[in-house]
């Protein structure tokens, strides 16, 4: 019996790993497996998602779409071959890639007789104060086109002209639902058909993300301030796409994991590190390649640091 794969695609911030933590609850009782990439250094999303499962598989510093299709392609072969059977897969691409080449390789003579594609859920954030331009609006419209359900999340934060443009925008497809917090009803995560669903491909794109996005990782073993840390993060720049990690804020005992897109940042509780993991602050930047801003914003965050 052919088992069923979930995709879940999106620019960078746009809620993925909010939906797929309500996946990973709703899924309470079955086998799933989780396959979840990161473009940086270090996978913060699948350190997320593993307080909710233990079956989760990280792929990181590369791109699915591109640099690390033949380790997804090794790892769905993995686990198309356990036992027990794995009753459903689901992967989440980086903010960064094109999931065509993700759906064809599902197709691939070695994969397609084990699984198939259920459906492919994209996020767009429909609260971005600009819209992206160039290259970047065209890898987000790319990650729309291949949806069958395209999300317009944080809904609760837009504004109605920005809905109504979002609409008119992405009007040609299927099925397209405002949501807050990547709520989605059960029977559009999993709209299981009696057979496979059919693939509608476009042709892949092969653009080079080491040129579009400059990724850097920042630690530190000392404890940030918090009114510095909010004065810093009101001020970063449009150029910075995603900022995500854990940190320590002095006068707190438990880390939280810091989440920052679009001018909006969150903060959750988050599990103390590993003993061998010794830096209390560990943050992954995303930016556009020609803003050139990772000197400029660690000199910044520097100055968050408590005395």
């Amino acid at each position: 019996m052919s088992i069923p794969v979930s995709v879940v695609a999106g620019f960078l911030g746009a809620g993925k790993t909010t939906l797929l933590r309500r996946l990973v609850r709703r899924c309470a009782g079955q086998r799933l497996a989780l396959i979840v990439n990161d473009f940086g250094e270090l996978n913060v999303d699948a350190a997320m998602i593993a307080e909710y499962s233990d079956a989760v598989y990280a792929l990181q510093n590369g791109c699915l779409c591109c640099t690390q299709q033949d380790d997804l392609l090794a790892q769905l072969g993995r686990l198309a071959t356990l036992q027990p059977r794995v009753e459903r897969i689901v992967i989440e691409c980086s903010g960064v890639a094109d999931p065509q080449p993700i759906i064809q390789a599902l197709g691939y003579p070695q994969l397609r007789t084990r699984m198939h594609l259920d459906a492919l859920i994209t996020l767009v954030d429909a609260a971005r104060r600009q819209p992206l331009q160039g290259e970047y609006a065209l890898l987000e419209r790319r990650q729309a086109a291949a949806a069958d359900l395209l999300l317009l999340n944080k809904a609760d934060l837009a504004s109605a002209a920005q809905l109504q443009a979002l609409r008119q925008r992405f009007g040609d497809l299927r099925r397209m639902l405002p949501t807050v917090q990547a709520e989605v009803p059960d029977e559009l995560l999993y709209g299981e058909h009696p057979d496979p669903r059919p693939q509608r491909l476009l042709a892949a794109s092969h653009g080079d993300h080491r040129r579009m996005f400059d990724s850097w990782t920042w630690r530190h073993s000392g404890q940030l301030d918090p009114q510095r840390l909010r004065a810093w993060l009101d001020q970063l720049p449009e150029g910075l796409f995603r900022l995500k990690g854990r940190i320590q804020l002095s006068g707190r005992e438990q880390p939280l994991w810091l989440q920052y897109v679009g001018g909006r940042s969150q903060f959750l509780p988050a599990p103390a590190p590993a003993p061998a993991q010794e830096d209390d602050n560990c943050l992954v930047f995303i930016a556009s390649a020609n803003a050139g801003l990772r000197e400029q914003l660690e000199n910044s965050l520097a100055t968050c640091l408590a005395a």
